[in-house]
């Protein structure tokens, strides 16, 4: 674990500068480190896929407890210190972009990180995607990120990536984190979040359908949902719309917003049978 002296005295060390394009904000909190740690609940059977180890504040840590680390670390300069600082057989440092991890090379992993906010979105569908090789992730993400994740139907910030995530796993929020938390701090607060992939979909449906038609919903939320399909033309007539909104319960002037994924579940189930 890392506190601000030891972050500011490794800096200078090594002629460091956290990177502003890479989102680099580095964990100084001890109370939070170890509230991470707890909640992760390693065993010795565990392989870990930590996400950015940054300097390493979760690192040794992680390495104490579980079978295998594997630190994917985009930043040379970031990788290049940890690979000086470890020569651990349980660690294997990866210089390289999450985005591009072969998830093939691994038994089941538990994912862990504290994601650049500007690509938070971007690592957990991916992460998702690739949920047959992933037991459970715990990541550290923008309060407003992680209140989108988790939001249902009525919220303002209920939206496409709610559905995602909560159709392929189960999200929850497991403590707040002040920013000044990290160093250099971010302008706003954080969360850590769990998010327990599932076995399979939340609901029996043709899944990449279904999301065209959450997407194109919530690209368009201020419009009431007839409105937002049929101007999309890729879900059949005017008259088709109705038809499958009326069978599916949801009123043609609501809004996106207001659409549970049930009933964006059954829509798509019922305009695949007025479609024909």
């Amino acid at each position: 674990m890392l506190t601000l002296r030891e972050v500011k005295h490794i800096l200078r060390e090594y002629d460091l500068r956290p990177s502003k394009r890479l989102g680099q904000n580095f964990l100084i909190d001890a109370n939070i480190q170890k509230k991470m740690i707890k909640a992760l609940d390693l065993t010795p059977e565990d392989n870990v896929l930590e996400i950015g180890p940054g300097l390493g504040a979760l690192t040794d840590d992680l390495c104490a407890t579980a079978k295998k680390v594997t630190a994917v670390e985009k930043d040379y300069r970031l990788w290049e210190f940890l690979s000086k600082k470890n020569e651990r057989h349980d660690l294997e440092l990866i210089r390289g972009d999450i985005l591009k991890y072969d998830f093939n090379r691994d038994e089941k992993l538990k994912a862990v990180g504290n994601l650049p906010y500007y690509i938070s979105s971007l690592i957990l569908i991916m992460l998702l995607k690739n949920r047959h090789r992933i037991g459970s992730i715990y990541i550290t993400v923008q309060r407003e990120f992680a209140e989108r994740i988790v939001a249902g139907p009525g919220s303002k910030v209920y939206g496409s990536i709610s559905c995602f995530t909560q159709f392929y796993a189960e999200p929850k929020i497991l403590f707040p984190i002040k920013k000044n938390a990290f160093y250099p701090a971010p302008k706003v607060d954080s969360c850590f979040l769990s998010v327990t992939p599932r076995d399979k979909g939340l609901y029996l449906t043709d899944e990449e359908k279904l999301f065209k038609i959450i997407r194109n919903c919530f690209e368009k939320r201020r419009k009431t949902i007839l409105s937002s399909l049929r101007s999309s033309g890729l879900f059949g007539s005017k008259e088709e719309v109705i038809v499958a909104l009326d069978k599916s319960g949801i009123l043609p002037e609501r809004r996106p917003e207001t659409v549970s994924l049930k009933e964006f579940v059954d829509l798509n189930n019922i305009l695949d049978i007025v479609q024909g």
